[in-house]
């Protein structure tokens, strides 16, 4: 009877352990998923910030703490032997005139589209999808060709005019998707409100300006910050249309592969402080506006 009773515990104690599992198969799966992407993604900024405070010209080496430690060096070397200064500037000033830009038209569209209805507005939006559906670098030739052939790059001040141009790429680009978020972020919005506020004799630009506005805050920053960010990154369009151009015209990200392009003469450790310092900018964007951006983004989709 004892050896019936010990050998029933052990099938017990597995019949329990296979029932854990299969019930709970997803979960142990998903926090597996999610801690490997947090190792794919956390891994390579843990080495590009080490690297960063390493004096020796290599992004590996044999130890994941920098071996020869220097809080400066190559922060000082990075500003003293190349223009980082010009390629912030230029990457920041860009960004923000796109996002003043692509966020007051984005703002404008998305309205128009929620609100007015009109016989080409079915046809409208259909078109802004296709266009989102093109792949961007696949004008980038085109672009180049009607750069040159308005006479940007045997003008006087090609430089000026090649940064007006890339802003004006980077505003349009970004108006299609923008406009969509928008528009869904408005359609949330009930239309009792308008209604209410023409009964009391308000206009539409007064319904625009006091009603509305202040309640798509949320999808307004969210826009912003995507508009403001998108040039930061963007390596190929920058890279494309000012390869030719002296070194103080390119952006931020160009400038950085600049250190690294040739393998003899890379600078693995300072272009790691240049990207440590690129990275600040956004993080800090990401963290102050973190809750604009889940609840515009999320509120936005509501509707459509």
């Amino acid at each position: 009877m004892d050896n019936a009773i010990r050998l029933e515990r052990p099938v017990k104690a597995k019949r329990l352990n296979r029932h854990f599992i299969t019930r709970n198969i997803g979960l142990i799966f998903s926090y597996a998923f999610l801690i490997s992407m947090v190792i794919v993604i956390v891994y390579p900024i843990l080495v590009t910030l080490m690297s960063a405070f390493n004096v020796s010209n290599s992004l590996y080496s044999t130890s994941f703490f920098p071996e020869n430690f220097s809080l400066t060096e190559n922060f000082v070397q990075l500003f003293t032997e190349t223009p980082y200064l010009s390629w912030y500037r230029n990457t920041f000033l860009v960004s923000v005139i796109t996002m003043v830009l692509s966020t007051f038209i984005v703002t404008i569209s998305g309205f128009v589209y929620s609100r007015y209805r009109y016989q080409s507005r079915k046809s409208a939006l259909i078109s802004l999808l296709i266009i989102q559906i093109i792949p961007s670098g696949s004008g980038l030739i085109a672009l180049y060709a009607i750069a040159n052939s308005i006479g940007i790059y045997s003008s006087s001040n090609a430089t000026l005019y090649t940064y007006i141009f890339m802003i004006l790429i980077y505003t349009t680009g970004g108006i299609t998707m923008n406009t969509i978020l928008m528009k869904g972020y408005y359609d949330s919005i009930p239309r009792a409100l308008d209604e209410s506020a023409k009964i009391d004799g308000a206009t539409q630009m007064q319904i625009f300006k006091e009603i509305l506005l202040p309640l798509v805050k949320p999808m307004i920053m969210v826009i912003a910050i995507f508009c403001f960010l998108g040039p930061i990154g963007d390596i190929i369009m920058p890279k494309f249309l000012i390869a030719s151009m002296n070194s103080e015209a390119k952006t931020l990200a160009v400038g950085l592969m600049g250190l690294i392009n040739n393998i003899k003469e890379s600078s693995y450790n300072v272009f790691a402080a240049g990207a440590v310092l690129a990275a600040i900018p956004p993080v800090i964007v990401f963290y102050k506006f973190q809750d604009y951006i889940v609840g515009g983004l999320t509120s936005g989709g509501v509707k459509g």
